[in-house]
């Protein structure tokens, strides 16, 4: 795998909205400690940020779009249109006439973006004449469906947004070390609750309840110390599972990157692995929300424009996916690229 590189990445997220006095409860405000969600404009469309991120990081990485063998999208929520591919729409912006890339969606809610690089990295390991692909991710979160301040939150608030990266054989700014990916689908009704299926969306009626859903499975449930210590150990086990197959330490990783979750949230998840918050991409997630599958790729895209890595530098991008999945990358870099905020 060590001629696997991630040659570009780049997100794309709109103007932030402050979270405002009152929104919360003030000791749920000062726990989890956001500051602002990005909101799309109303003339944003969800797959348009994705071929902005998408564009951005081809231009990145000096890959030919003809190069590219396969295309994921990923994301977590509506793309925009029922009983149609977001995918094959982003391949047309960004591949053009390209006939023979594949492009295929990718659901697998927030550990989507890095379950997709994993897929990607695996197509182009199994055959070598394979030279790149690409993976790009986008949502938003609007009402009548989703209230991005309440759905599930405050401990998540969900921010609008997209995000790429693309992958290349033998070239790019970081050697792809290893992928890896536990699961733990006991923990499936989790999202689910007592929810009966339907025949058709009731989103557009309402804002879906992921709280109460959680609510109703703690409470079917029973033994919800025994859920805590299954989330918990999914974590560790994603994390160390991938360290030891590449024979490291988790002192040897110096940059973690997570969906963006509320502090308190984060802080016990950094403390259960033994890292700090400040090995985080915390500071950009607090002020953009949970961005869907995006957020491991925003995070490393910021830590790049604003010069936080070094060469040498090793980086864990963590996706996690109710299911339950947890996928995790780690890459290491061989270059800075000099690259100004595209966002």
């Amino acid at each position: 795998m060590n001629d696997i590189y991630l040659a570009g990445v780049a997100s794309w997220l709109p103007p932030r909205e402050p979270i405002g006095e009152g929104r919360y409860a003030p000791g749920l405000q000062d726990e989890y400690a956001w500051e602002s969600a990005t909101v799309a404009g109303e003339d944003e469309t969800v797959v348009g940020m994705a071929v902005r991120a998408g564009a951005a990081a081809l231009t990145r990485s000096g890959v030919d779009p003809a190069e590219i063998s396969l295309l994921l999208h990923a994301y977590t929520w509506f793309q925009g249109l029922d009983l149609w591919t977001a995918s094959s729409y982003i391949h047309r912006e960004l591949l053009a006439e390209n006939r023979h890339a594949r492009a295929l969606d990718v659901n697998q809610q927030s550990a989507g973006g890095v379950s997709a690089l994993q897929l990607a990295v695996d197509h182009l390991v199994a055959d070598p004449d394979r030279r790149a692909a690409i993976v790009t991710t986008a949502d938003r979160f609007s009402l009548p469906g989703l209230d991005r301040w309440h759905t599930e939150g405050p401990r998540f608030i969900f921010g609008d947004g997209g995000a790429a990266a693309v992958l290349a054989r033998g070239r790019g700014f970081a050697r792809v070390l290893g992928v890896g990916c536990v699961s733990d689908t006991t923990l499936e009704p989790m999202y689910r609750g007592d929810s009966e299926f339907t025949l058709f969306s009731p989103a557009a009626h309402g804002p879906i309840d992921l709280h109460a859903r959680k609510l109703s499975f703690l409470r079917n449930r029973g033994d919800v110390r025994d859920v805590a210590e299954r989330l918990n150990r999914g974590h560790v086990e994603a994390v160390q599972e991938l360290l030891d197959e590449l024979g490291l330490t988790i002192g040897e990783v110096d940059r973690f990157i997570f969906p963006n979750f509320g502090l308190s949230m984060l802080t016990d998840l950094a403390k259960s692995l033994g890292i700090q918050v400040s090995q985080t991409a915390w500071e950009l997630g607090r002020t953009t929300g949970h961005v869907g599958a995006a957020d491991p790729f925003t995070g490393l895209t910021h830590m790049l424009e604003q010069g936080e890595l070094s060469v040498g530098d090793r980086v864990m991008l963590v996706g996690i996916g109710s299911g339950f999945f947890w996928s995790t990358a780690l890459v290491e870099c061989v270059e800075v690229p000099d690259w100004p905020s595209a966002a």
